[in-house]
């Protein structure tokens, strides 16, 4: 077996063939001792990131763990399109070499060596400690659920995905969140639980409140049912501003453009009924309503006449399917519709289905 092997087989560049032979060799217990020299050689590449100094291999197996949890998220779930078999063989090998570098760590302890690790960020310089990384994806066409180590519950909306860590440490519980989120956040007076999303935090003690902070959206949401929250922005150096601090029923809208953010009353559930399956409109404009629609249903909905966009919508959606709910919006608004059918891509993927909207005139 080699290193580049393997590397192939984390990056899901793998053969049907060379993904049976990895898969076969982990499994073959004769094969430890090269197991560990593999990740010994991964090892080494880790220490020539910085010279050593006073810290325990705990903080090097974090870095491995969160190497491993990155490539197993990031790389499998996103390159090869979802698909669920593949995902399951680099969850199961991960898991190997997880039990194989926690054996190598026990006699390199004894010897009281150690090492200091860095890692770059996209973002900024950050220390490693021990903690490992989780991030769960929420397909497409999926509502999923979460508890986290702290006993807190989360929903995410379709596309949506928040990244964790397996054990919260330190002053604070942080998350990060891209797309849309509803928190049952468990109280913990003493440690604030913080969501990063985008450009902005949102940090309570213990609420239930709703994010959408979808990348491409010009703006962030935060609705708040329960309890209190701040919102915040960077400061200079380390300290955050807080911009906002809301109350129940608050709905803040911060701006991406101008970072400016405004307040209002919502006495309703529509910006968290999703997560039950329902999605309410409140007199809202088309362009709002055709966004939520097509992530909803994963297609593209075009308005293709500009008079759509004078239109408002007022109603409840409990699972229809997208004919349905077009057919209920012809009823309802001058609108006329067409859905079209997926094509075969080249590549044996299929496009997204397309919704054309048309102002229909009487």
């Amino acid at each position: 077996m080699t290193r580049e092997l393997i590397e192939k087989y984390l990056n899901n560049n793998c053969s049907d063939e060379e993904l049976n032979l990895v898969l076969d060799w982990f499994n073959n217990s004769v094969h430890i001792a090269e197991s560990k020299k593999l990740l010994f050689s991964v090892w080494e590449d880790l220490q020539k990131q910085e010279p050593a100094a006073d810290i325990d291999f705990d903080s090097v197996l974090g870095r491995i763990h969160h190497e491993i949890n990155t490539r197993q998220s990031r790389n499998l779930i996103e390159k090869s399109g979802y698909d669920l078999i593949r995902y399951n063989r680099r969850k199961y090998i991960t898991t190997v070499i997880r039990n194989i570098a926690a054996i190598l760590l026990l006699p390199v302890l004894g010897l009281g060596i150690y090492f200091y690790v860095k890692y770059y960020s996209s973002v900024s310089i950050q220390t490693t400690t021990n903690i490992a990384y989780n991030e769960v994806f929420s397909s497409v066409d999926a509502i999923t659920k979460i508890t986290l180590p702290d006993g807190s519950n989360v929903w995410l909306n379709h596309s949506s995905s928040l990244r964790f860590p397996a054990a919260f440490q330190g002053k604070s519980r942080d998350v990060e969140l891209k797309g849309e989120g509803y928190f049952e956040v468990a109280k913990n007076p003493d440690v604030p639980f913080i969501v990063s999303a985008g450009e902005i935090k949102i940090a309570a003690l213990g609420t239930k409140f709703n994010v959408m902070a979808y990348p491409g959206e010009n703006h962030i949401e935060t609705s708040l049912i329960e309890g209190i929250v701040e919102i915040k922005k960077p400061g200079e150096g380390e300290r955050d501003i807080t911009i906002s601090r809301m109350k129940p029923n608050d709905l803040a809208i911060f701006n991406r453009e101008n970072s400016q953010i405004i307040t209002k009353t919502v006495t309703d559930e529509r910006y968290f009924s999703w997560k039950d399956g329902k999605l309410i409109f409140t007199a809202e404009p088309m362009e709002e309503v055709v966004k939520k629609l097509g992530r909803w249903f994963n297609v593209d909905i075009i308005i293709k006449d500009p008079e759509l966009n004078d239109l408002l919508l007022t109603a409840t959606f409990v699972n229809e399917t997208l004919p349905q709910v077009m057919e209920l919006l012809s009823i309802v608004l001058p609108v006329k519709y067409s859905i079209t059918e997926r094509e075969k891509n080249y590549d044996g993927t299929f496009s997204r289905r397309k919704v054309i909207l048309s102002y229909r005139r009487f």
